[in-house]
């Protein structure tokens, strides 16, 4: 079997290290994709988005709409995680499943897919890298910029952006490192269909005289996303900036509903150092890898709780260092 993986439309090889302790017998069966798993967890949630979505419509208008609107956020900003597993193609077997999921999920979360994927294959080529992974998040290491991220306004300036320079071909400079100019048009072209989706339901929703889609889709997206932005940062922020993935990546052992609704991508550690892995085959080879794990926390409050506690103890210590070294001056 050739070890190569695929994490988009580029070539990522494990580690020497990640290959030795996995074995080259077991390797296959870790990457083998499957259609059945991807559809039970697509299904199971859609049927939750849908349940929550209801609850949100029976009490609106009311003061439980606003809890209401934060679970059902949860839920939609979650669909991040089959939106990810596609651009893997590994949600499926199927690769025009791989691609529907990405269109519907990118459509309601407004990422366009073809950017992300050649984004992300980059994240996993130059993780923790700081001039290299485009996906990284530096304001994450400082105890302002966490908080800042976490409010998920930085995240939501870098959306509005993307979905108002793309339509014109105007593509960051990080965009057109990663992105082949061959695809360029493909990325303009998918801009444009989406800003054709969202201008018909603002149509329908103003020609019916209804803020449904603002209130079961957008607020709620809004409220939402601040929860996707700390598990964003509990990946790879605190974490040594070097090229191992066994040190520059964490996984957060988290409850079993949390970690079926974001498709097993807490134990990332796993898919980092196999991002040819399919999401329901993570918990074995996380049960494989795990002693050799440099950075784990026991759940996103844990990680918060000791990020926080980490930023302020190097704060102290710098000022002392800096009154240390002054003291040693004026002497």
């Amino acid at each position: 079997m050739n070890n190569a993986v695929d994490a988009g439309d580029v070539v990522v090889r494990p580690s020497t290290v990640v290959r030795r302790i996995i074995g080259s017998r077991r390797l296959p069966g870790f990457v083998e994709r499957g259609d059945r798993p991807g559809l039970r967890f697509a299904t199971a949630h859609a049927v939750l988005a849908i349940a929550t979505g209801w609850m949100l419509w029976r009490v609106l208008g009311t003061v439980w709409a606003v809890p209401a609107t934060v679970v059902h956020g949860i839920v939609i900003v979650h669909l991040f995680a089959p939106f990810h597993e596609s651009a893997h193609y590994t949600a499926f077997r199927s690769r025009r499943l791989n691609v529907a999921t990405g269109w519907v999920t990118g459509l309601v979360l407004m990422l366009p897919p073809a950017v992300f994927r050649y984004e992300h294959t980059a994240h996993h080529k130059y993780t923790q890298d700081a001039g290299r992974d485009p996906q990284m998040i530096p304001m994450g290491e400082h105890r302002w910029g966490f908080w800042y991220y976490a409010s998920a306004i930085p995240y939501f300036q870098g959306v509005l952006s993307v979905l108002l320079r793309h339509p014109f071909g105007r593509l960051h400079p990080s965009e057109r490192r990663n992105v082949p100019p061959a695809l360029h048009r493909k990325v303009q072209h998918q801009s444009w269909i989406f800003w054709c989706v969202y201008l018909a339901l603002a149509v329908a929703s103003v020609r019916l005289e209804s803020w449904l889609a603002a209130q079961l889709w957008l607020l709620p997206r809004l409220a939402g996303e601040p929860f996707m932005r700390i598990i964003r940062m509990s990946e790879h922020v605190g974490c040594a900036q070097v090229p191992d993935m066994l040190e520059n990546t964490r996984t957060v052992f988290t409850t079993a509903p949390l970690r079926l609704l974001a498709w097993n991508m807490a134990y990332h550690t796993a898919h980092h150092a196999l991002p040819q892995t399919p999401f329901f085959r993570l918990a074995a080879l996380d049960a494989v890898l795990r002693d050799h794990v440099a950075e784990t926390r026991q759940g996103y409050g844990d990680f918060v709780r000791t990020h926080l506690r980490a930023m302020a103890w190097q704060r102290l210590h710098g000022i002392r260092e800096t009154e240390s070294g002054m003291d040693r001056q004026g002497s």
